[in-house]
Formats: structure tokens, C-alpha cells, sequence
């Protein structure tokens, strides 16, 4: 009896064995490695007008599939490169591409089409950060060989306008950026990049408006044209027929607003620069309207 119970378990431990060996095993979470093409900018301004990571940037990353998905930046802040792990996806389903997508900054609204453009939406309000581009306002998209490659090579999708501030006693609350025909600066887009390339990009809304936010307290200014405090702001690749109106918001009151009359074209990846002297009084409104003066148009690689 002895002897059957023995071979009863043996029997059993057997099948037990097969079954375990039958069950699918849990996918092991893919790391990708984010790199920056030497030519580009980053998400960070350092103090050579390159743009860096910031700890925990969180990406879209279409894996294979059409369905979108949130990986975070493990590195750290001012780094150029590092990995990116899984961190969540939305629901639903999607259909099967033939190679890795991703964009930044992520939002659960960023959509893969199957023939290989990017849906995204240039915030309406950026926020101000010191010495570079806010957080989530500065778009990079990147594209794998196929499958088998797992480095994001991420390119520069926008361009920039770098607005140099100074004056006496004074506080900037908002910057207002408002093309003079109309042209569209915010909103919704559709983005394309390709392999080895450079991506292109295509708005799909006409929202003529972006606010660069200063947050509480405002940014007070550095007093001569040497101080100048800059602001830079995120705008899609565009042509501006009769270009451009800054309006400079005074935290205590007031504006003042800056227009350039002429046309001009942002181009991808570069940026543009106007410095001016701000003298809005705490009572003042709608200081008038000056044309580009002293300031520079200054197009360079960032």
C-alpha cells in the first residue's frame, strides 16, 4: 500500500511540474534607453544653452502597438542620457507598428496613428522656469530602427523664443505671446519623425495665443540691459506673415506689450531673442506698443 501511494505521488508531482512548466510566464518589464542626437536640446537649459533631463520626466512610449504607455526617466536631473522604465498604460487596445515611438512630455492624450504620426497638443500655458524651457512645454518625439532596437534617440520637435527682460522695480506675473495674423502656436498637432532624421510637424488648431506663466510672487527683473532676466518660450515650427505681440503682464499691476511687425519664421530647434526694458508702473495699463528697437533677432542652434 505504502508502495502505491508513493507512485500516486510521484504521479502527481509530475503533473504538478507540467502544468507549472504550461503557465505563461510574467513579461519582464523592457528598459529603454533615452539618448539626446548630439545636435539637439534636451528638456533642461544649462548654462550652455543645452537643454538637459529632470529627474523623474515621464515619457509616451508606443511599445509595438498603437496603445499608449508611461515610462519615467530613472536619471537625474541635467543628465543628457539614461533609462526610462515601464510605469503604467491606458486602457483599451491598439494596433501593431513595427517599431518603438515615443514623445515627450507624456500625456494620456498623445496618440499614435498606424501610419506613423504622432497626435499631440501644445499647452496653451507654460511655466517659468529659471535659466530654461518649463516643464512639460518643450515636445521630443524619437523612433527605433524596429523591435529589436531599444534607444530612443530623441529629436527636437519646437522652436524658441528667448525674451530678455530689465528695469527698475520691476516684477514680471505673465508673459503673453499672440501672433499678429493669426498664425497657430498652441493647441493640437500632428508630429512625424523619422528614423536617422528630423521630425516635422503640422498644427491642426488655431489657437494664436501661449501665456508664459511666472507663479506666485512673480519674477522680479534684473535692472540694466547686462541683468536681463530671461524668459523662454515653446513655439511649434511656424511662419508669422506679420509677426508677433509681447505683452509683459506686471505682477502688481499694469503691462506693457512689444511688437514686431516684420515676418519672421521659427524654425525647428532654434530659437529667436528680443531684449527690452520694461517700465510698467504698479497703476500703469497697457503701457503702448514698441516696435523691436534695441532688441536682437538672434536664430541659432540650442
Amino acid at each position: 500500500m505504502k508502495q502505491i501511494l508513493a507512485v500516486i505521488a510521484l504521479l502527481l508531482a509530475a503533473g504538478c511540474n507540467k502544468m507549472d512548466d504550461a503557465l505563461p510566464s510574467t513579461p519582464k518589464a523592457t528598459t529603454f534607453r533615452g539618448v539626446i542626437a548630439e545636435e539637439e536640446s534636451r528638456t533642461y537649459l544649462d548654462e550652455n544653452i543645452r537643454l538637459r533631463w529632470t529627474a523623474g520626466d515621464l515619457i509616451t512610449l508606443f511599445e509595438g502597438i498603437t496603445r499608449n504607455k508611461k515610462y519615467m526617466f530613472m536619471g537625474e536631473t541635467g543628465d543628457n542620457a539614461g533609462d526610462f522604465e515601464y510605469v503604467s498604460q491606458g486602457f483599451g487596445t491598439g494596433n501593431e507598428v513595427d517599431r518603438y515611438y515615443a514623445i515627450y512630455p507624456y500625456a494620456s492624450t498623445n496618440k499614435l496613428h498606424e501610419d506613423g504620426y504622432l497626435t499631440y497638443t501644445f499647452p496653451t500655458t507654460q511655466h517659468y522656469a529659471e535659466g530654461s524651457v518649463g516643464l512639460g512645454a518643450n515636445p521630443m518625439v524619437a523612433i527605433t530602427a524596429d523591435l529589436d532596437d531599444f534607444d530612443l534617440i530623441f529629436r527636437n520637435v519646437a522652436a524658441f523664443l528667448r525674451v530678455c527682460l530689465y528695469g527698475t522695480d520691476q516684477t514680471v506675473g505673465s508673459i503673453t505671446l499672440t501672433t499678429n495674423s493669426g498664425e497657430a502656436i498652441a493647441g493640437k498637432s500632428t508630429i512625424t519623425p523619422t528614423y536617422g532624421g528630423n521630425p516635422t510637424c503640422v498644427m491642426t488648431e488655431t489657437t494664436a495665443t501661449v501665456t508664459l506663466d511666472c507663479g506666485d510672487g512673480g519674477i522680479a527683473l534684473g535692472k540694466t540691459q547686462e541683468e536681463a532676466t530671461v524668459f523662454w518660450i515653446v513655439v511649434p515650427p511656424v511662419t508669422m506673415a506679420t509677426g508677433f505681440t509681447v505683452t509683459v503682464n506686471g505682477y502688481y499691476g499694469g503691462s506693457q506689450s512689444f511688437a514686431v511687425e516684420s515676418a519672421l519664421t521659427f524654425s525647428r530647434n532654434k530659437y529667436k531673442s528680443m531684449t527690452r526694458e520694461l517700465t510698467i508702473a504698479s497703476s500703469d495699463t497697457n503701457m503702448g506698443v514698441d516696435g523691436w528697437g534695441n532688441g536682437e533677432n538672434v536664430e541659432g542652434e540650442i
